[in-house]
């Protein structure tokens, strides 16, 4: 999963390599795949942009992640609408159909699997500071009572 600049920055080249691929008429598989991808990391961006993180409501860097991934997506509409025109009058109709398809399915995988994957990672951080902060109160209260009991001479 990349983030939303990083994956603009592949998209350009995806569509870019497209683009010369399909004037020389060769195979673009490979470029739109990549272009695939980045349009799916730059919309999860977007979601999580909508709900972030604990660490990213406490550092105050949700907002930046929000204009970012807005304006990621509004870029990758304009790429969108230029690779979609050009699969059309490459391919016609049904080659535009079966590039959304592909699309779809992109999503649907990377939605499974790295998206998933990223989220575990955040809630095993998130979790683990929780327990670390909970164990310190209880140390902290602890070490308290301790202190209250050496000095009234119960220890």
């Amino acid at each position: 999963m990349l983030d939303p600049l990083t994956a603009l920055s592949v998209a350009a080249s995806a569509v870019s390599n497209a683009k010369q691929l399909m004037a020389a008429g060769r195979d673009a598989t490979s470029a739109l795949t990549k272009f695939a991808g980045a349009v799916s990391d730059v919309n999860y961006a977007a979601t999580k942009a909508k709900n972030p993180g604990i660490f990213s409501a406490i550092t105050g860097s949700a907002e930046e992640e929000a204009i970012n991934a807005f304006a990621a997506q509004k870029k990758i509409q304009e790429y969108r609408r230029e690779l979609e025109t050009l699969i059309s009058f490459q391919y016609g109709p049904k080659g535009l159909e079966e590039y959304k398809t592909t699309l779809r399915a992109v999503r649907e995988q990377r939605r499974k699997t790295a998206y998933r994957k990223a989220e575990i990672k955040e809630a095993v951080k998130v979790w683990t500071i929780a327990i670390l902060v909970a164990l310190s109160g209880v140390a902290g209260l602890a070490l308290v009572v301790w202190g209250i009991g050496k000095s009234e001479g119960r220890w």
